[in-house]
């Protein structure tokens, strides 16, 4: 087993606005990772955090007549607000402007100037400010921003800045590429990295000598440019550039990442520029970067002027976090695009958490309770249960961003328990008089309540830890999988304590709808 702990990120997410359910989708994907990493492997570390620098966020903080550092100063509680609505347990959470980042990116910047990596020049382009990307006349669409989240029009910059030698790595990039060709996913990201680098790379921009808000060019004017310095979070948080040992230490414990994931809008930085600067420090690249599709509302595109984006404050509020959590990773693969809407939440919230899970743990401790006076039997074997090699698929599936894959094998002992009650009818064998039948049916259903509660637990993390209590058991579902997942570990004569139902009935989330 790998004594490397497993290092998983989020992008930082630009602090131009309020977090929405694309940004809530992400982050719980990372945590997911993260709370099935600690109970696979030795250890887990889990970074997310805000990108604050920049003409965007220069411009809204100068609408709102504030200083740029006051402005996102304001906005940062309602971020790390959202880590708190869907229980997320980050490790980190880095700030761009903060004095540590600031400083191993000037570092950084200073490094790579040293090895001839960054050289002086004069830019003349046209330049997106929404996107902070500088694009070539070639590229932009009537005239506009190419981006097709975008579209907006584009200005012409001309001025003296400095400039990253990317056209030196494009054939490193392509041997990347070429030999693993799985680092990079979904296959059609893939496909259109190597449709760039194949097309030929420039050297690009990484200052702007117009701008003030930013981390000031070390002995020199204007500010580093926005893309570059946000890119080197994901070594700045974890000790990189820093003075302090055990920072240091950190980071040569846990880097490189094992997984990032990311946008699909925002791949070309990932998997093009930042491998290529990590390199120019001598560092290695990522294992893998995911980028993860698109959420459409109601089959649209979301957007602030079509007023159709999702609050995820208010859908956690009504359906619970830990069934949105679901929703979103059983939905669809990890990387297509989906559909949101209330009415698919509650379908499944209806049909998967309220039937097939919450009535399974109901039912079993209801007959438990009648049967057995609540206390769990002496075990028996797993009669068939699909419990062989279950722990290892999900451990295996999880990393790879394969939550829905995970989340179908695990239903699949969801609906072989819910068919061992339908199909022994334990209370007819009991009429019969056939108690010791029963009570190996009751130790099979708890049993796999207590299975389910440990794999589920990644991914809901407050309702399985309510199933752990109406189990009766100790601790709490977040252990090692290695030892907890041994068929027949149920303390023999734990009382369990039925609750209130896991997932109540919510009809009139779906009228309000």
């Amino acid at each position: 087993m790998s004594e490397r702990a497993f290092y998983v990120t989020t992008p930082i997410y630009y602090v131009s606005g309020n977090p929405h359910i694309g940004h809530a989708y992400t982050t719980i994907a990372a945590d997911t990772m993260s709370r099935a990493a600690r109970c696979a492997r030795p250890a887990a570390y889990f970074l997310t955090g805000t990108d604050e620098h920049g003409q965007k966020i220069a411009e809204n903080a100068r609408a709102a007549g504030l200083e740029p550092q006051v402005f996102v100063d304001s906005l940062i509680p309602r971020w790390k607000a959202l880590l708190d609505a869907y229980e997320i347990a980050n490790d980190d959470f880095i700030r761009t402007t903060e004095g540590r980042h600031e400083r191993a990116v000037q570092r950084a910047f200073e490094t790579l100037r040293e090895r001839g990596d960054i050289y002086p020049g004069k830019y003349e382009g046209w330049y997106c400010t929404n996107d902070e990307t500088f694009w070539p006349e070639s590229k932009l669409v009537d005239g506009r921003c190419p981006n097709p989240e975008c579209r907006r029009e584009v200005k012409w910059l001309s001025e003296d800045d400095w400039f990253f030698r990317l056209s030196a790595y494009n054939q490193r990039l392509l041997e990347h590429f070429e030999r693993n060709p799985h680092w990079v996913r979904p296959q059609r990201v893939y496909n259109e990295m190597m449709a760039i680098l194949q097309s030929g790379l420039e050297d690009i921009s990484i200052t702007r000598a117009t701008l003030s808000w930013g981390i000031p060019v070390p002995g020199g004017e204007g500010v580093i440019y926005v893309w570059f310095d946000a890119l080197l979070n994901y070594i700045t948080a974890i000790g990189w550039g820093s003075d302090d040992p055990a920072q240091r230490a950190l980071f040569e414990r846990i880097w490189p990442a094992d997984a990032q994931l990311i946008g699909k809008e925002i791949a070309r930085f990932h998997t093009i520029i930042w491998p290529a600067v990590l390199w120019g420090l001598g560092l290695a690249a990522p294992e893998s970067v995911i980028a993860n599709g698109w959420i459409t509302f109601n089959d649209e595109k979301m957007s602030k002027s079509k007023g159709n984006v999702v609050d995820p404050f208010e859908i956690a509020q009504r359906f619970t976090p830990d069934a949105v959590r679901y929703f979103l990773l059983r939905e669809a693969p990890f990387g297509g695009d989906f559909n949101f809407s209330e009415e698919a939440v509650m379908r499944r919230y209806q049909a998967d958490l309220g039937n097939d899970l919450g009535n399974l743990l109901n039912r079993s401790l209801s007959m438990l309770e009648r049967y057995c006076e609540g206390r769990v039997p002496a075990p028996v074997d797993a009669g068939g249960l699909p419990v062989t090699g279950l722990a290892e698929r999900v451990a295996a599936q999880v990393p790879a961003c394969a939550f829905r894959d995970a989340l179908e094998e695990i239903w699949q002992l969801v609906t072989a328990l819910n068919k061992l009650i339908d199909e022994s009818k334990p209370w007819e064998m009991k009429k019969r008089g056939d108690d010791e039948a029963v009570r190996g049916v009751m130790f099979r259903l708890c049993e796999g309540l207590r299975w389910l509660a440990v794999l589920l637990h990644p991914f809901m993390p407050v309702k399985t830890v309510e199933m752990w209590r109406q189990l009766g058991l100790s601790g709490t579902p977040e252990q090692a999988w290695s030892s907890a997942l041994r068929w027949g570990g149920f303390p023999v004569g734990t009382r369990v304590n039925k609750g209130e139902p896991l997932f109540p009935r919510l009809e009139a989330a779906l009228e309000n709808a």
